[in-house]
């Protein structure tokens, strides 16, 4: 049986710091580049097809000044990595990464995990890459 696609959007509401994100989707071979406030629909297949997404904020001029939360998914496996401290969180059905200020230094790589149930169904996400205050329910607690 061959794994069907989920479709991710990913979305830019780096408003404050109006950076644009690179997107590098593998199974495909192509790059995009999502400015601010701007959105991109790609449909992934499963980790089993070697297929993942790779996100990173355009480095450009300067460094960040504001905080910054990357939301994903909670379905989805993914690699982040940054030069920085973050805060992690898991909480139901997404994960919320809060990115202080900084260089723009950070990169996750995502896959749709091998064992996932949309094998067999076709599922949606969204993976939002924003300033700290699109998030105004949330109260992000420091250490």
């Amino acid at each position: 049986m061959t794994a069907k696609e989920v479709d991710i959007i990913v979305m830019n509401r780096l408003i404050k710091e109006k950076r644009d994100i690179n997107v590098y989707h593998h199974f495909n071979k192509s790059g995009h580049i999502i400015s601010s406030n701007s959105s991109l629909k790609l449909g992934i297949k499963p980790a089993v097809d070697n297929d993942y997404l790779h996100i990173s904020v355009q480095r450009g001029p300067g460094h960040l000044e504001n905080f910054c939360v990357l939301d994903l998914p909670a379905f989805v496996d993914f690699r982040f990595s940054n030069t920085g401290e973050f805060l992690f969180i898991h909480s139901g059905e997404r994960v919320l990464l809060r990115i202080p200020p900084g260089p723009p230094l950070w990169e996750i790589k995502m896959k749709i995990p091998a064992r996932s149930p949309f094998h067999t169904l076709t599922g949606e996400g969204h993976v939002t890459i924003g300033d700290e205050n699109e998030w105004p329910g949330y109260v992000f607690e420091e250490a």
